[in-house]
């Protein structure tokens, strides 16, 4: 995987300012307010919460072990290790999920801040990759889970770059069986994937990459061609 210092920098500053808004917003959750559903069948607050910092310490942990020459699973007994460990932290009280969201962002930025910019190309045991797949990664996640937490972040303040990428992320959710051309009406960026009968679909960037991503935006994206139904998405790449 390639990338550049200068995309990376701005990746991280971007990544530091969603840190700053979500741990101010944490603090305005009390014990009811952790509870309350999300969009996301089945999972609370709570759940995202907690989701988040796991990663966050799971990220840190790929960072350490890489610089180390050593590799270590992303989780500790893998998807099914990280499904219980949400479900056993999601009915914290607030002090408890904001004390582990906390420790995991710290150890997170304390982990990547020892990282020179050579040290993104190291290998490690997410997806088999480099630790720049896990700075993507952790790029996309907060955001998104941050929209989920509906305490006021939404899609639509997405980043250019962030939309961007969400969308080429997730080109792969489309089907293969038909052209599905995605046009951008404020950025004028055209993607497309699959082949067959042709459908357009046609939004703002964010508005398809929140589409894309399964989450809800001010305004669904409008398809266009041999049918007017947006697609069926498949699962997340």
């Amino acid at each position: 995987m390639t990338d550049t210092h200068g995309e990376g920098a701005v990746r991280l500053g971007e990544i530091t300012a969603i840190h700053a808004r979500l741990r101010e917003d944490a603090t305005a959750l009390d014990d009811a307010r952790a509870r309350a559903a999300t969009e996301l069948p089945g999972w609370s607050r709570g759940h995202v919460l907690t989701h988040l910092g796991d990663l966050a310490r799971a990220f840190a942990r790929q960072a350490r072990y890489a610089v180390e020459g050593r590799t270590v699973e992303v989780y500790d007994g893998g998807r099914p290790g990280r499904d219980a460990a949400i479900e056993r932290g999601a009915g914290r009280s607030a002090a408890q999920l904001r004390e582990a969201l906390e420790d995991g962002l710290t150890q997170l930025e304390e982990a990547w801040a020892e990282l020179g910019p050579d040290d993104w190309g190291l290998r490690c045991a997410y997806r088999d990759a480099d630790l720049l797949a896990t700075q993507l990664c952790w790029w996309r996640e907060p955001h998104i889970h941050y929209a989920d937490l509906g305490t006021g972040y939404r899609p639509e303040e997405w980043g250019d770059a962030l939309g961007a990428h969400l969308v080429g992320y997730l080109l792969p959710r489309l089907p293969d069986d038909r052209t599905t051309v995605l046009l951008s009406a404020d950025t004028a960026r055209r993607w497309e994937h699959g082949s067959g009968a042709p459908t357009t679909v046609h939004g703002t960037q964010n508005t398809l990459a929140a589409w894309l991503a399964g989450r809800s935006a001010t305004q669904l994206p409008k398809a266009y061609g041999t049918t007017d139904s947006l697609p069926d998405l498949g699962p997340w790449p």
